[in-house]
């Protein structure tokens, strides 16, 4: 797994994850934004483009989305943008690419949070694993990312 690091800021209702990907900024875009790429590890674009001032609805599962305002966008490097699910406070989540001798650095930090703060870092820890996985060409089956997350958030059984 290519965890360099991450954090949980329960006080400043903040998670943020430095991930290794073996993939090009370009593929790792084409991963974060491209509507074939994004239900292979987060969900199906409904409506919008990353672009700046752009909304983006995502259905995470069937009459589930989440609302987001794209704030800032700079193709192969930055998104930042809010996320909003119906019973949750809008946070704000920032993915920024770094190019690597080997690949790319995604640092990932959502803030915001509020009550859910302890669930994302696992959440998010499971989504990245299935981007890995999606930009590897080897798609995680969707059916067991539930599975994945309780272990990782330590809630399941170990693999």
């Amino acid at each position: 797994m290519p965890l360099i690091d991450s954090s949980l800021d329960t006080a400043a209702e903040r998670v943020s994850i430095s991930w290794h990907l073996d993939a090009s900024p370009d593929r790792v875009w084409w991963g974060l934004t491209d509507p074939e790429a994004l239900p292979q590890w987060m969900g199906r674009l409904v409506s919008g483009q990353f672009e700046t001032g752009s909304t983006v609805i995502i259905e995470h599962a069937e009459d589930y989305c989440c609302t987001s305002e794209i704030l800032e966008c700079e193709p192969e490097r930055l998104i930042v943008m809010t996320w909003h699910f119906p019973e949750e406070p809008v946070s704000r989540l920032r993915f920024k690419l770094t190019v690597t001798g080997t690949g790319t650095q995604l640092v990932l930090t959502h803030e915001a949070l509020g009550a859910e703060t302890g669930n994302y870092l696992p959440g998010w820890h499971t989504h990245l694993l299935y981007l890995e996985a999606q930009l590897a060409g080897e798609p995680r089956p969707m059916a067991e990312f539930w599975a994945t997350y309780e272990t990782l958030a330590g809630t399941g059984p170990e693999p």
